[in-house]
């Protein structure tokens, strides 16, 4: 007699087959809660109606509401304190020399001086006196400075 294939298979094929006319399954799904639940961020009308209930309206009588109008109210206190902020620095900007360099207006010149300079970074021939590197080490090496003594620079600005 002839035997066909063993168990295993069948179930196998089985299996198969069920996949193919009911459609792939997803398997090992977990249902976390991740999909957004409460009020759209976006819908600025309703936020500006759950903000005046937070304030004028009775109070909340369920935790989810209650969240949902501090993160409306949050959302209108996050932009009046930029918005105050950026009037501040409009009317006073302070004075340092960070804020000269890098404030909004200028950033973009800054920004384009730099790469259109005309002068390389890179060394374009030898240096006009020649340095002693071992002697640079040693001095750095053990005093951790590059002190030069004063006879050393009076020398210098004579042959100079």
């Amino acid at each position: 007699r002839i035997q066909g294939p063993p168990p295993v298979v069948w179930h196998s094929l089985s299996m198969l087959r069920s996949l193919q006319t009911r459609g792939v399954r997803k398997f090992g799904v977990r249902y976390l809660g991740g999909a957004a639940r409460g009020y759209n961020v976006y819908d600025v009308q309703s936020n500006v109606k759950l903000a005046k209930g937070f304030f004028t309206g009775p109070p909340a009588l369920s935790y989810s509401v209650f969240k949902a109008q501090c993160e409306a109210v949050r959302l209108f206190v996050f932009a009046g304190t930029v918005s105050i902020l950026t009037l501040s620095l409009v009317i006073s900007p302070p004075r340092s020399s960070y804020w000269l360099t890098w404030r909004p207006d200028r950033v973009l010149m800054s920004f384009v001086r730099s790469f259109g300079s005309k002068s390389s970074p890179f060394l374009q021939g030898k240096l006009p006196y020649d340095p002693n590197v071992p002697l640079l080490y040693t001095e750095l090496s053990t005093t951790r400075s590059c002190y030069r003594p004063a006879k050393a620079e009076a020398e210098e600005e004579e042959g100079a």
